[in-house]
């Protein structure tokens, strides 16, 4: 398939994700795909009159926690042609501590017993 399509994910509590996209086409077309992350299996193509339908629904994605992951192509099977980079901050209720840098704890020891 030729085409990027929008790709927006949503990341369930449990740790399962599912992928919803979109894309136009070039014959005044567009395709919406949607599955679990990483495969797209499922598509419907609409009319481009539904613009503002697939604008409605992409909003109420984005009310139920869906992020964007940017623009990528797909394959016939819907499986992603790039790799997505591993990103965590979208995922609600994982906290991403910061790295501890114990460098500049006190231990009374001196840096130089070695």
């Amino acid at each position: 398939m030729s085409g990027a399509f929008r790709i927006y994910r949503y990341h369930h509590p449990d740790g399962r994700a599912k992928d919803w996209a979109w894309r136009e086409d070039p014959g005044r077309t567009l395709t919406v795909r949607w599955g679990p992350a990483g495969r797209l299996a499922q598509r419907k193509t609409y009319p481009a009159s539904a613009l503002g339908r697939i604008g409605q629904t992409l909003q109420q994605k984005l009310r139920k926690g869906y992020v964007l992951l940017g623009e990528h192509r797909l394959d016939d099977q819907g499986r992603l042609l790039e790799p997505v980079l591993a990103s965590t901050p979208g995922i609600p209720g994982v906290d991403v501590s910061p790295a501890i840098d114990l460098s500049e704890v006190e231990t009374g020891i001196a840096d130089d017993w070695f």
